[in-house]
């Protein structure tokens, strides 16, 4: 039995109170177009989203916003899946596409392929939406388009700039110069902790695959065995290598730290000298200790590849067309390019549109993010370490995004693949057992 249906219960139990957080109900009889949307911004952010509502609204007075703040990511998640079989989804709603294949199963998510090319309210200039976000909307076993791009964002490496300048270090564009440069690091810094850090189990897995070639997974196939794939030679010696370094304490990860620590805590807090992570988390690795330097991840065997990550927009069937049509136009809007590049400069998110970096405002933004030669520093006495990561992400990962094929069961292979990490990097299984769970796991919730 597929996960959203083991939801039915748990759903029905709630549809009474699906108006608590804008789900389901009639629209009000003001004549106007009602639209839901469910996000998961923060009161800064929903600050700007007010302003694009507002905007949105009075040039289209015969349509009304509602967002809704649904708390985080896996709090909207757990909420749609929810709402499906209780008949309360919104209009539109933020998504992570593993979870999108799941609403597309349940036949429960719109197909927008027909809204973008509409000759009345369609879309002339996808082009320049950032071709790998927009790529990942219809990177699904089901053809269409069934989310679109909003707030993406990729990994970095952040480093002490003033400990590297004062020590002469190169930043490591290689995975072999990062382990000799973190040898280094701890032969002269015998009380740091870890010279580095990684964010995301799941996402140092991933990773590591596309980097080298392994397979991880793959959206074809029909049985649920058919597309779990990292249970490999290949992906073992990966996870052997790492706990080998883990072991030497040249790397440590968030899974590994006690209370799931994020590392750029201990980055901030001069544990670590390095630390990959996510560029939508750049301001929590800001010190005002030490400059802090922003580069991109070093590169495997296949050249440079790092991870599209960021929430994405769907919209869903049981939606009035008319109501699905005005939540197509509010899309459009907060994507525009003066939308997409305010949104950005706020968050640390990257812009969705290719035009967004020629607006007046962004340029000056990206100006604010110094480069020092061939780096990119933001010093604890001026330079804004968003725009920063900005300049990082804008010049070496234009043609490199991937994403993880999508599927029934993919966000569960993710977390499975990262509790792979932390189990092997602990010791609280061994490398077979490890993988062997992870696999079965994958198979019994699919």
């Amino acid at each position: 039995m597929k996960k959203i249906l083991l939801l039915i219960p748990a759903a029905l139990s709630i549809c009474a109170l699906a108006g608590c957080n804008g789900g389901g109900g009639d629209t009000p009889g003001d004549g106007k177009v009602h639209v839901k949307f469910w996000h998961t911004m923060g009161q800064a952010n929903q600050e700007m989203l007010n302003r694009m509502i507002s905007t949105f609204e009075d040039a289209n007075p015969d349509i009304k916003i509602e967002a809704y703040s649904q708390g985080g990511y896996d709090d909207i998640a757990k909420k749609l899946g929810d709402a499906i079989p209780a008949g309360t989804t919104p209009t539109m709603s933020f998504c992570y596409p593993d979870n999108v294949a799941s609403y597309i199963e349940a036949g429960a998510v719109e197909d927008m392929t027909s809204y973008v090319s509409n000759e009345e309210y369609g879309m002339s200039d996808v082009d320049d939406y950032v071709k790998a976000y927009w790529d990942e909307g219809k990177n699904y076993q089901t053809p269409g388009i069934y989310s679109l791009p909003y707030a993406k964002s990729t990994e970095v490496i952040f480093y002490n700039a003033s400990v590297f300048k004062d020590k002469g270090y190169s930043v490591p564009t290689t995975w072999d110069e990062m382990w000799t440069l973190c040898e280094t690091i701890q032969k002269d810094f015998p009380n740091v902790k870890y010279p580095l850090g990684y964010d995301s189990d799941s996402n140092l897995f991933i990773t590591m695959c596309e980097q080298n070639g392994i397979a991880y997974t793959t959206k074809e196939g029909k049985e649920a065995g058919d597309h779990f794939l990292f249970n490999n030679a290949e992906a073992k010696a990966m996870v052997t290598s790492i706990k080998e370094k883990y072991d030497k304490k040249l790397i440590v990860t968030k899974g590994s730290l006690p209370n799931n620590t994020y590392t750029s805590t201990m980055f901030t807090n001069g544990e670590l000298m390095l630390s990959i992570g996510s560029t939508g988390g750049t301001t929590y690795n800001k010190s005002l200790n030490f400059d802090i330097g922003v580069a991109p991840l070093p590169k495997g065997k296949n050249n440079k590849h790092v991870i599209s990550q960021g929430p994405s927009i769907c919209f869903f069937k049981r939606a009035k067309t008319a109501e699905k049509v005005a939540a197509w136009k509010f899309y459009k809007h907060i994507t525009n390019a003066e939308n997409s590049a305010n949104f950005a400069m706020q968050t640390g998110y990257e812009p969705v549109r290719t035009s967004s970096y020629n607006t007046p405002a962004f340029k000056a933004y990206m100006e604010e993010g110094v480069k020092q030669g061939n780096e990119y520093v933001a010093s604890v006495n001026g330079g804004n370490l968003l725009a920063t990561a900005a300049n990082c992400t804008k010049e070496c990962y234009a043609t490199e995004y991937f994403s993880s094929d999508v599927f029934n069961g993919s966000d569960t292979a993710r977390d499975a693949v990262g509790g792979i990490i932390s189990n092997v990097l602990l010791g609280t299984k061994t490398l077979d057992t490890a993988f062997t769970d992870a696999l079965t796991e994958c198979l019994f919730t699919a």
